[in-house]
């Protein structure tokens, strides 16, 4: 199970709140167009009277996959909330109000990828990371509040809504937040939103129908679902269905093998090597594929990890790819 971590907000050398994380609370949004990942940032301030309110006016905030945020290890481009509209994240002179708001950060294709395979390394149910905050804090003194005398000199009366002066702390520190998060949640929640689970490894074209099936690409989903979820033998075994439908579509036997009808329908001449190259990786894929259902007759059936399921699963798509157009 994911623990929340808490760190001190720290103005100069003393404290006066916590911030946290919670892990459980990620979620994708954007879809593959413009793919988010929004990660709530919750603060705790301790209490202040009226007059001494304090806020969190701006915050910029760094995804990273080790505690210290070098280059090599941020995940992807800081996100940058602005937050004086309203002062969300705010102190109150009494309880112990906590307040939030979403930090989004943008990520790339590659930026997605990259954290995938910072997952798929996880041996565990829990994978971390850490967000380093960068806080901007002031003192906010508030104007034009009911049953407040109005500001000498001043042309906006309570008619105007109330207006603030936030005075900027100089020094405000906060420890890089570490984050757990069930995988379970991040295939749940994050992967869909950022539309992951409709994301192709490869450009494919599919037929809209094949024997017995009505859509290969449904067929390919069952793989890529199995990968995204580390079930790494079933994707492997979803392969091989993909490769039985392509057998069924194409009529081929064990005389007339899939090579030999894509042969004949491309005019390639005897000997043509790419006939060859396309038994190979047919045959070699499929051996491959069909292992899971085998353990006996295989030692290494039972090693396969995301690698080789990825590796697997790009071979059929390609091979799916080049017979389509025949």
């Amino acid at each position: 199970m994911a623990q929340v971590q808490e760190q001190p907000i720290m103005l100069g050398n003393r404290g006066v709140g916590t911030a946290s994380i919670n892990g459980g609370a990620f979620r994708g949004e954007g879809g593959p167009l413009h793919p988010q990942l929004v990660v709530p940032f919750t603060v705790r301030f301790d209490n202040f009277p009226s007059e001494a309110m304090i806020a969190i006016f701006r915050v910029k905030a760094t995804l990273s996959s080790d505690q210290n945020s070098f280059s090599r290890n941020i995940m992807c481009r800081p996100a940058v909330e602005e937050l004086i509209d309203n002062l969300p994240l705010r102190s109150f002179p009494t309880g112990t109000p906590t307040s939030s708001t979403d930090l989004r950060f943008w990520l790339s294709s590659a930026e997605l990828e990259n954290i995938e395979r910072l997952r798929h390394e996880s041996p565990a149910d829990v994978f971390s990371m850490y967000v380093s905050v960068e806080a901007g804090i002031g003192w906010v003194k508030t104007f034009n509040q009911m049953g407040q005398e109005p500001l000498a000199g001043s042309p906006w009366d309570i008619n105007h809504g109330m207006f603030s002066e936030v005075l900027p702390f100089w020094t405000c520190r906060i420890t890089p937040i570490r984050v757990e998060i069930d995988q379970a949640h991040w295939i749940d929640r994050v992967l869909p939103g950022v539309g992951y689970d409709r994301l192709r490894l490869l450009e494919l074209t599919f037929p809209p129908t094949l024997p017995d099936h009505s859509n290969a690409a449904s067929q390919f989903d069952v793989a890529r679902k199995a990968l995204d979820q580390r079930r790494y033998g079933d994707c492997i075994s979803a392969c091989r269905g993909l490769l039985n439908m392509w057998e069924k579509q194409f009529g081929a036997t064990r005389s007339n093998l899939v090579a030999d009808v894509v042969k004949g329908d491309r005019g390639w001449p005897e000997g043509d090597i790419r006939r060859d190259l396309l038994d190979v990786l047919w045959r070699e894929v499929g051996n491959v594929a069909n292992a899971p259902h085998h353990p006996e007759g295989d030692v290494n059936a039972e090693r396969f990890d995301g690698r080789d399921a990825r590796l697997l699963l790009l071979l059929t798509a390609a091979l799916s790819e080049y017979v389509e157009s025949r």
